[in-house]
């Protein structure tokens, strides 16, 4: 017969104690890990085509919803001089985008409401939580127009300079992820993406978060601008009315069986064409003409 004395039983449960004591935590949630919750984030950012008076695209550049449904997020360079803009989803639909709520030119941010709400959940800004360097972050935008590319780094530094108080990344950005999100481990934007150094490795630029949120407050919530009126004032109250020439030419031209939208009803690529408001053409899935956009 044995006999257990119970002292075996304790130095183990003093043991498994310590192991668990002194094991590191893992179970704290890790954002740039979760590739579910980046795809589920990049729902909510979009590439952004920026199009003329004269219906020119001169600029492609990154947005984002944000704070509440249907507001989109962006630098204000990317939109500046533009007269609406088309903003390309995901999974590739597209939304006008024509209305300005509030800018604020010298921080480089723009808060503008789509023609028609993409459905989308608002990505959660955090404007209060300590940045530190080394700090992961996960940028998502469209360099060079290829839609909604994921890079990963970290915060490096913080970077001010003539009043602008920028956050310093690692993850690499290029032209056309002005105005993309900049989310730090907890999925939560921290910044716009907004400049990169072409001259060095990886030392690009983001407007904090707490910035944009401090100009939302300013906004009365109801007041919106013809984005083609905006000629570059901070706030709605003060927008001057640009010059007749350069208003949006109402009319465009398209084809009963073609997917594209022209200028010139005598474009080479026009059969039988039939004249459109132009936002009737771009909200039933028309396109630029390749060729009239030139």
């Amino acid at each position: 017969m044995i006999r257990h004395t119970g002292k075996p039983v304790l130095v183990f449960s003093l043991i498994l104690f310590l192991l668990c004591a002194c094991a590191p935590a893992y179970s704290e949630y890790s954002f740039t890990e979760d590739a579910d919750a980046i795809e589920r984030a990049a729902d909510s950012v979009f590439m952004l085509e920026v199009y003329s008076a004269y219906n020119q695209k001169t600029a492609v550049g990154s947005g984002f919803v944000a704070i509440e449904n249907g507001l989109l997020i962006t630098n204000y360079h990317v939109i500046e001089d533009g007269a609406y803009l088309l903003a390309i989803s995901d999974d590739n639909v597209q939304y006008l985008v024509s209305q300005l709520c509030i800018a604020n030119k010298a921080r480089d941010i723009a808060i503008l409401r789509f023609d028609t709400d993409p459905g989308v959940p608002p990505l959660e800004l955090d404007g209060e939580s300590e940045l530190k360097r080394s700090q992961p972050v996960v940028a998502i935008g469209s360099p060079a127009g290829l839609m909604n590319t994921i890079s990963l780094g970290n915060i490096s530094a913080f970077y001010q300079k003539n009043g602008k108080d920028w956050i310093q990344f690692t993850a690499p950005i290029s032209s056309g992820s002005s105005g993309g999100a900049l989310l730090n481990n907890q999925g939560k934007v921290i910044g716009i993406t907004t400049a990169t150094y072409a001259s060095a490795q990886n030392i690009n630029m983001a407007v904090k978060a707490e910035h944009v949120l401090e100009l939302y407050s300013r906004w009365d919530g109801r007041t919106t601008t013809a984005l083609n009126k905006t000629t570059g004032t901070q706030y709605p109250g003060s927008i001057q009315t640009a010059p007749t020439a350069t208003t949006v030419p109402s009319t465009v031209y398209v084809t009963g069986t073609g997917k594209k939208y022209h200028n010139n009803p005598n474009c080479s690529k026009m059969r039988s064409p039939i004249a459109m408001d132009l936002l009737d053409a771009i909200s039933q899935g028309y396109e630029p003409c390749g060729k009239c956009y030139k």
